[in-house]
């Protein structure tokens, strides 16, 4: 057994965070999910899952607070009403110590994760997240997430794997993460007064220089297939217009990353990078033609590296801009 493992036989202490913005199902199917968390006599632990609505007019908090958590966890809810990713996953950051049992101490977890509110975890999710945390000696653990499509998918876009995140070496060191299946050690992050990006409230990609930050400063993250999460791939994102702009807009983030936080020399390299991978993309364009996973490819080169000149000369390309609805809601 791992020295740190077995030190005083401790009982971690995890908060599952959790951002939700009118999905009443979504987050019932992943509560559910977690009721059902395998556990090893080796890995005792002690979670909390804290569910942040983004929504101002709270409409999570009765299917939330009403939830039946079997004794698994315990469930906390908090309102972040400022619209914007950043701005609810550094309020979900915040509001992670939660008051100690018996003294009402609040108290850091020792390891924070987030989840999507469209995905649900397997039985041995949390488990295999500290198992590996622990075995590899890491700071974080980003695991694997599996595309689920509707039975209608067009089966074009099943076959561009477009949606398939990419796997690596079980237990390998990546240079990488993202917010959608991630363990990290809050203390730690704390330590590095480490947040998220608010001045990207809608571009997206906060959490992309969020760990490009953290391994800046040394953090080390692993990668693990074995815990696994299934994220539903809804229909209307099925379609070329959805497609191509989450591309376009994956190449802005990074650029945008650079120009808030970079300095000279990583924004020419980032530029090159940029104009090499639009021209790779325009030659690999006649494979549309034969195959979609290559002619994906080729899109995915011409607009990624499309977006990282456009963001690196100003453009910020919004994705999550509210409706004006929620808008409307925030502010009144």
């Amino acid at each position: 057994m791992d020295a740190k493992q077995s030190a005083d036989n401790k009982v971690w202490r995890i908060t599952v965070a959790v951002l939700t913005y009118r999905r009443p199902e979504g987050i019932v199917k992943l509560l559910d999910s977690l009721t059902r968390q395998e556990r090893h006599p080796a890995r005792p632990y002690h979670m909390t899952v804290l569910v942040v609505d983004n929504d101002a007019t709270e409409s999570s908090r009765d299917i939330v607070e009403g939830f039946d958590t079997k004794g698994v966890f315990d469930i906390v809810y908090a309102v972040e009403p400022r619209q914007g990713i950043p701005v609810a996953r550094n309020h979900a950051m915040d509001k992670a110590p939660q008051p100690s049992p018996e003294t009402g101490e609040l108290l850091d977890p020792d390891y924070f994760c987030f989840l999507d509110d469209d995905e649900w975890a397997t039985e041995g999710w949390m488990d295999a997240m500290l198992d590996t945390c622990l075995r590899q000696k890491a700071d974080c653990v980003y695991g694997y997430v599996v595309p689920v499509y509707p039975e209608n998918a067009p089966e074009y876009w099943v076959k561009a794997r477009v949606f398939e995140s990419a796997r690596n070496q079980e237990g390998g060191r990546i240079d990488y993460a993202a917010s959608n299946n991630v363990m990290f050690d809050y203390k730690l992050v704390k330590s590095w007064n480490l947040r998220f990006e608010e001045k990207m409230l809608n571009t997206g990609g906060t959490d992309y220089l969020f760990f490009n930050q953290a391994v800046k400063l040394g953090m080390k993250i692993v990668w693990t297939e074995r815990a696994m999460v299934y994220d539903i791939i809804p229909l209307k994102r099925m379609t070329w217009k959805w497609v191509l702009q989450r591309q376009y807009r994956l190449g802005n983030t990074f650029a945008v990353s650079e120009v808030l936080h970079g300095n000279r020399k990583q924004r020419l390299y980032r530029l090159i990078y940029g104009i090499t991978r639009t021209g790779l993309g325009v030659a690999m364009l006649p494979t549309l033609a034969v195959s979609p996973y290559l002619g994906m490819r080729a899109l995915t080169h011409l607009l990624r590296g499309a977006g990282v000149v456009t963001g690196l000369f100003g453009h910020f390309y919004q994705e999550y801009q509210p409706p004006k609805e929620a808008q409307s809601s925030a502010a009144s």
